[in-house]
């Protein structure tokens, strides 16, 4: 982990939240889970300012602080799909007596062909993984090696696909051909749990090696 890479967690379903310190004066964040706009605001250097905002889905719990971070920063948000409360499941969350999540803009809807944006003097491909949500994203960023899973890889693990646009063929399918083939030193930085990296994976993680 380098300097310039912040790690954030909480909310009631312990979500990672990161930040990304680019060129200048601008900053990335990649989620937002709850409590993660009032922690930036603390660690942010001086002069810095967090102008994109990237998501890995809208899930409730990687949200409930997007649009307190757009209202504050102005930053921009790209998602893999326009803004819809189905696809926060918000009906979980108030179910598990947890806040339904803010409404917030998407002012970038990521193309289903996987690209590469530039962001704060970096760039970032954006990889469609859906399989855990239908709007799953993974975010890799050539820059430190790294890629940002959301709740597609985790260590040891991958995301449950349970839940409504689910589908765990597709996600292992996804997991394969985008994440897994990347350099073996990738650092995978998850949306819940501690980091770890594609060549681990590779090696000990059970679902992808049944």
């Amino acid at each position: 982990m380098v300097s310039e890479l912040m790690q954030y967690s909480g909310g009631a379903l312990g979500c990672n939240g990161y930040l990304v310190i680019g060129s200048g004066e601008e900053c990335i964040a990649i989620d937002a889970p709850e409590g993660f706009a009032e922690w930036a605001s603390t660690v942010l250097p001086t002069g810095s300012r967090i102008t994109h905002m990237l998501l890995t889905h809208q899930h409730f719990d990687h949200i409930q602080d997007a649009a307190a971070l757009q209202r504050a920063t102005g930053c921009l948000v790209h998602a893999g799909a326009a803004y819809n409360p189905a696809l926060t499941l918000a009906q979980n969350a108030l179910a598990w007596h947890i806040p339904e999540p803010e409404p917030f803009t998407v002012d970038d809807v990521v193309p289903a062909q996987d690209v590469i944006l530039t962001l704060a003097g970096m760039q970032w491909k954006a990889l469609h993984v859906p399989g855990h949500a239908p709007d799953s994203l993974a975010w890799y960023v050539a820059r430190y090696n790294a890629i940002f899973t959301g709740d597609a890889l985790f260590a040891g693990s991958v995301g449950r696909t349970d839940f409504p646009g689910g589908d765990a063929q597709t996600l292992m399918d996804n997991i394969k051909r985008k994440i897994l083939t990347l350099d073996p030193h990738t650092r995978v930085h998850p949306g819940h749990g501690p980091n770890t990296s594609v060549g681990e994976e590779l090696i000990n993680n059970p679902f992808v090696h049944p």
